[in-house]
Formats: C-alpha cells, structure tokens, sequence
C-alpha cells in the first residue's frame, strides 16, 4: 500500500532502458514487458499508487503521432491522476515535454518527464556506453530518475516538467547539456524550479495560471526545418512543400536574409517562421521570433498550425507569450 495513496500514471513512450542484476538491457517493448520491467524498481509502488500505461515502444519512431496519444491517455485519465510521469526517449524528451505543454494547457495535475541514459534495445551498439553508465553510476540512471520523478508528480507544478539527474526542469526552458553525464539537460538561463539534493526540493515561489484547462486534441502540424547558411541556396524537393503545414527556418541573428531566399518565401504562400534566439530581421511573409528556446519555438509552431482556435491568426498565436515560453 503506497504511503500517500497518491495516484500517479505512469506513461511509457520509450527511453525505458534499465539494467537488471545480471547487467542485462531491460526495455519496454510492448505490454507483456512491464511486468518484468517493473519488478526491476519494486520500491516504486512505496511511493504512490503506480498505474503504467503502454504508449509505445523502444524501438518506434518518436513524433506527432506518439504525443497525440500520449496527450489521448493524459486527458483521459486527468480526473483520476493526481499526476502523470511519462517515460520517453532522451533524444526527445524537450520536444516531447513541450508537445504537452502546449496542448496541455493549464491541467491541473502535474506532468513530469524523464528517460533513461539510453535508448533502444540493441545492446551490442551500445554496450561500450552502457559499460562505462554502469561503472560510472551504477545503471543508466532510470530509476533514479523515475522515483524523482513520482515524487515530483504528487506536487502542484504549473506545467511540464523533465526531472533528470539532479535537475527539475520547465519544458519551456530545457536544452540539452552533454558536458555533463549526470545532467544531460539544462536551463536555457540557469533557472530551475527545483534541485535534487539529500531530497527533491522544488521551489515555492512558482507561478500559477487561473485560466481554465485547455486541452488541444489535434495532432501536431508537420512543418519542414531548415537552417540558414548565408550564400548557399536552399535545396529541396519543391513537391514535398505539400506535405507541410509551415517552414521553420534558423537564420542569422547579424545580417538580412538574403533578397532571394526572401522571394523564395514569398513563393511558397505556406507560413514561414523565422528563428533566432536573439534577433531576427523582418521579412513579408514570415513570422519573426526569437527569445525563446529554439525547441520551444518549433513546437509552438506545430501546435498553432494545428490548434484550430478560432478567431486567432498564426501570427497573433506566434507572437502571444502564451506560456512565459519568452524569457527576455
């Protein structure tokens, strides 16, 4: 019997990767695989009452799709959570935490994030890593991470959050930081809502929206990401521009676009985003952004071509500090 009878979901969507006792790769593939997956943290169910969910497994492709499930589940069950931990890819995991956050707006139970070192079943490509995780740490850091992570769960945060190593994370503030094994992300400006030391500590000055819950059910829009090399023509299939909803492009923050790429934007008569974290210079057609994370902007594109609000251009949507997702 959990301590607390807190009702945590605990939500797989790869990055599940566990050491057992032997050394061996545990992972969660399908459903028949949870039990022994599970069995490998029994202190977990001490926590809070754990309830797993299968979304996808190790091996499958990480996107829009996988998020609009993941996004199903969590609406669903919010009225019998007190809060949900997803277990996803690390190579994924801002993305997919912003994904959340954006389509998850203002839910009321806490949504923490975490993964484990590494992905994938294969063990033979990675058993050098693995080798050197397990000596190192001790594992991959998987269940540490997750009883961080349930722990953080049973408390009030104002939205997504990745828990990994000793950091407590904003989606809208994480990058990855791979300097440091232990703490493979960090914040964008150095500010964490919480740390873990001899226990998690999580700060108590948080904000808190009032505004009601607003749960986004489509899936998120394909856009096509480009990055700017000043004097190299961009070069794709122009038949492909069909299969997107907008272009994301990553630009210079010192120099103009150049006038021909600038006229090829007006051709395309698809939404264009123009992203630097610093500055962006205007161009007709495109919608300028900067000051924000550059995961945080791609996702926030995804969503707003996808959201169907009425009465709100994409522009006005882009331009919207929706989430304190600008940090300057």
């Amino acid at each position: 019997m959990a301590k607390n009878n807190k009702k945590i979901f605990l939500i797989l969507a790869g990055g599940t990767g566990i050491l057992n006792e032997r050394g061996y790769l545990l992972s969660v593939q399908s459903k028949d695989d949870i039990e022994d997956w599970l069995a490998q943290m029994p202190e977990l169910n001490i926590l809070a009452d754990i309830e797993p969910i299968f979304v996808s497994g190790e091996d499958d492709i990480l996107g829009s799709d996988i998020w609009h499930k993941i996004v199903a589940v969590i609406s669903d069950k919010a009225t019998e959570a007190d809060g949900f931990v997803v277990v996803s890819k690390i190579d994924q995991l801002i993305n997919t935490s912003l994904a959340l956050t954006f389509t998850l707006q203002n839910l009321k139970q806490t949504i923490v994030l975490t993964s484990s070192q590494v992905s994938g079943t294969s063990f033979i490509d990675k058993k050098e890593i693995i080798g050197g995780l397990k000596n190192k740490y001790g594992g991959l850091g998987l269940r540490s991470n997750i009883i961080n992570a349930i722990q953080i769960a049973g408390q009030p945060l104002p939205f997504p959050a990745i828990i990994f190593g000793t950091r407590l994370i904003p989606a809208t503030k994480a990058i990855m930081d791979l300097s440091n094994n232990t703490n493979i992300f960090s914040s964008i400006d150095n500010d964490y809502w919480g740390k873990v030391d001899f226990g998690i500590n999580v700060k108590s000055n948080l904000s808190y929206s009032k505004q009601k819950t607003k749960i986004y059910t489509d899936r998120l829009a394909d856009i096509l990401i480009l990055e700017d090399i000043p004097g190299v023509p961009w070069s794709f299939d122009k038949k492909a521009l069909a299969t997107y909803r907008g272009i994301f492009i990553t630009i210079n923050p010192y120099q103009p676009l150049e006038k021909s790429k600038q006229e090829q934007i007006a051709k395309w008569k698809l939404p264009t985003i123009l992203y630097n974290y610093q500055l962006t210079s205007p161009v007709k057609g495109a919608v300028n952004i900067s000051h924000c994370t550059k995961n945080t902007a791609i996702i926030k594109a995804m969503w707003a071509l996808s959201s169907k609000v009425k009465d709100n251009k994409f522009e006005d949507l882009m331009a919207r500090n929706i989430l304190g997702e600008f940090l300057e």
